[in-house]
């Protein structure tokens, strides 16, 4: 099958950032067979043809960091002191298998109708995400969290290890990573150790063996709270990249996500391993934390865009980014709309090992993209930067279409593979029965 989109503006996030006012893109299948300025040549024949006049075409949004069942979570979390170790981790003993997969469908497609065509995502119940994530379409790398630690016991400093829970959950990541990895072409997974101060380094090390085994990276969190920085060098005398390099997890196969309270010793580690930090702006404003990015931006540290959890729009993660590098003294070309874009798809894209196949719109590559309604007060007048009009005022309502795979999965703003009012249905569902069991024992 053939889809000649045409008449566009096409955002193509390649090395030279090409940008056509009035350009076309041709869909052969999954891929990408050609694209261009001006009118497509009349030797095309196509099965579909899309008018994209008014609108703009640009990749996929890669996600670096989600945690798409989070979504339950959503406005309890952001005023409440304590929100993360005294509401959220206590609420999650609550989230059983029985509601993972209506949770990561929902939060997957707030995902994909926000224009995002792969997440990268570590959570409970994982092959429940992957699940999801399949059914709707999308592309997702995918971990099991793992952790030995209870972790109700964190907010009180005990870090109380259950050894049977961590081996558990590892067994869990190695069949989801038997089931799912490669699955399609669009499904691949990781080893997710959920954070440097809930894996011990034995159970640490034995991960990263697997992984070796199994050919695949690492997803963690790291430098979130000061009680985690206390425990680590309380333990094993390490701050959280030391413990890292330690496991022999720290290298190029590696996502950390946050990196909020990291010495400047711990940015050079991360820096000069090749490690990638999952940088998720929105959710630090939200609690009114911030990590170094004067220096982050500055330095050669690896480093793509993520929405974590409770809100996942990766259009307002892109300004809150450019907004709050610059309340800390960024430049103002570093990180700037571009910047933000690029971090945003091909970035991450190539964090994940997947630039070769989406991450931009190049000949060959994967026929992931999003369309977005230009005709619109907020994204008129367009002068000659339609790059910088989007970052800084686009929307997730502005995506009326998504491919992956060259297979539309969002249309006129409508979930295809899905029926969106049983996934909002059932989610909320699942989200209250979860809610009024913690009302009822907290």
């Amino acid at each position: 099958m053939k889809t000649l989109i045409k008449n566009g503006t096409i955002i193509t996030v390649d090395a030279q950032d090409r940008v056509f006012k009035k350009g076309w893109i041709l869909i052969e299948n999954d891929v990408i067979a050609a694209l261009g300025e001006g009118a497509p040549s009349e030797d095309i024949v196509a099965d579909r043809i899309v008018d994209a006049s008014g609108k703009a075409v640009l990749p996929g949004i890669v996600n670096i960091h989600t945690h798409v069942s989070g979504t339950l979570f959503k406005a309890l979390t952001e005023d409440p002191d304590n929100g993360f170790y005294g509401l959220a981790m206590t609420m999650e003993q609550y989230y059983t298998e029985e509601y993972a997969y209506a949770l990561s469908m929902l939060g997957a497609a707030e995902c994909l109708k926000s224009g995002v065509t792969c997440i990268n995502d570590t959570y409970h119940y994982a092959k429940h995400t992957a699940k999801a994530v399949d059914d709707l379409g999308m592309r997702g790398v995918i971990a099991q969290q793992i952790h030995e630690i209870e972790m109700t016991s964190i907010r009180s400093g005990a870090y109380t290890r259950i050894e049977a829970e961590g081996r558990k959950r590892l067994e869990e990541n190695c069949d989801l990573i038997e089931r799912y990895h490669g699955k399609d072409g669009r499904i691949f997974c990781r080893f997710g150790p959920h954070a440097v101060d809930t894996v011990s380094l034995e159970l640490g090390k034995e991960i990263v063996d697997l992984a070796n085994r199994y050919q695949v990276g690492f997803h963690t969190h790291a430098g979130q709270y000061p009680i985690e920085l206390d425990h680590l060098k309380a333990k094993y005398g390490l701050s959280p990249m030391e413990y890292l390099r330690e496991t022999g997890m720290l290298g190029e196969n590696l996502i950390v996500a946050h990196g909020i309270l990291l010495s400047d010793t711990d940015l050079k580690l991360l820096e000069d391993s090749g490690a990638v930090l999952a940088h998720c702006p929105e959710i630090y404003g939200k609690r009114g934390f911030l990590p170094a990015v004067e220096k982050i931006y500055d330095s050669n540290i690896r480093m793509g865009y993520g929405t974590d959890w409770v809100t996942m729009d990766s259009w307002t993660t892109m300004r809150t980014a450019i907004m709050a590098a610059r309340w800390k003294g960024c430049r103002l070309a570093n990180p700037n709309a571009h910047t933000a874009l690029r971090l945003s798809t091909i970035e991450p894209a190539k964090a994940l090992g997947l630039a070769d196949r989406i991450g931009s719109l190049e000949v060959g590559k994967q026929a992931d993209l999003q369309m977005l309604d230009l005709q619109a007060p907020h994204l008129v007048p367009m002068f000659d930067d339609p790059i910088a009009t989007l970052v800084y005022n686009a929307n997730r309502n502005d995506v009326t279409d998504v491919w992956v795979a060259g297979e539309k999965v969002v249309s006129d703003g409508k979930l295809v593979k899905a029926d969106e009012a049983e996934v909002l249905k059932e989610g909320q569902k699942a989200a209250s029965a979860i809610y009024h069991t913690y009302l009822e024992n907290r």
